[in-house]
């Protein structure tokens, strides 16, 4: 299944934004937080890929049709 591009761009900014807010949301009663850090660091990693993609495969679109 081929993704379209609004698709990909749309993920890597909601992953994003949840993963700015999950710090939020999410309570922890004790004082190591390592799997609050593992969620954000996946979250953020995923926006980070996705946008990545995204950027990549516009950039390819653009320099064909120029």
């Amino acid at each position: 299944m081929k993704l379209k591009d609004e698709t990909v761009l749309s993920l890597g900014i909601l992953s994003l934004a949840v993963g700015i807010l999950v710090e939020c949301f999410a309570y922890v009663g004790y004082s190591d937080f390592s799997e609050l850090a593992f969620v954000k660091g996946v979250l953020f990693g995923l926006s980070f890929v996705m946008n990545l993609f995204y950027l990549m495969r516009k950039s390819k679109k653009w320099s064909i049709t120029s």
